[in-house]
């Protein structure tokens, strides 16, 4: 990936990764065996942007945009990108759990904020098997935790699988 893809790509987070993260955090509150109930939670979310915020629809144009029938097929898309992705880290919980338990012994998973957890899981996931660069993975769990979590959980996140990534491959961290 060149260095202009790299700065362009940085500081974004796909919609469909930003769903897979609301799905875990309901899974991890127990509605992993609810699907419907998270599929309910992530499209009543489906409109929250890039910065955690909903869209104003206080303008008549802005209402009748969200009303459109591409615009909610695409939404439809990425809620069930998202839960899929979301089904698959779940289902790899344990491994991911396992793999940061080194980095974390001051913050045994437990103890992690369930955002960051959930975060941590589901970047292992996306650069052990969902086949994303190691860099766009950390960066993607990076800007999902500074949205939704706290004022130090972005640091937190990217050090530890940082760290889980350099003791995974031998080679330098892409």
């Amino acid at each position: 990936m060149s260095d202009e893809k790299k700065s362009a790509r940085k500081g974004r987070v796909r919609a469909e990764r930003r769903c897979a993260l609301l799905a875990l955090y309901q899974f991890d509150s127990g509605l992993a065996d609810d699907l419907s109930a998270v599929r309910d939670a992530l499209e009543s979310a489906a409109e929250i942007d890039e910065s955690g915020e909903s869209p104003d629809t206080s303008t008549a144009a802005a209402r009748v945009a969200a009303r459109d029938p591409d615009v909610a097929a695409e939404r439809a898309r990425v809620i069930e990108d998202g839960l899929g992705f979301a089904a698959l880290v779940w289902e790899h919980r344990h491994e991911a759990d396992k793999a940061v338990r080194p980095f974390t012994a001051e913050w045994p998973v437990h103890r992690q904020p369930i955002v960051d957890r959930n975060a941590l899981r589901l970047g292992w996931y996306a650069f052990t098997h969902g086949g994303d660069p190691i860099a766009v993975a950390i960066d993607e769990a990076v800007e999902l935790v500074k949205t939704f979590s706290t004022e130090k959980s972005g640091a937190f996140v990217n050090a530890v699988l940082d760290r889980v990534a350099k003791s995974a491959s031998p080679g330098p961290v892409v």
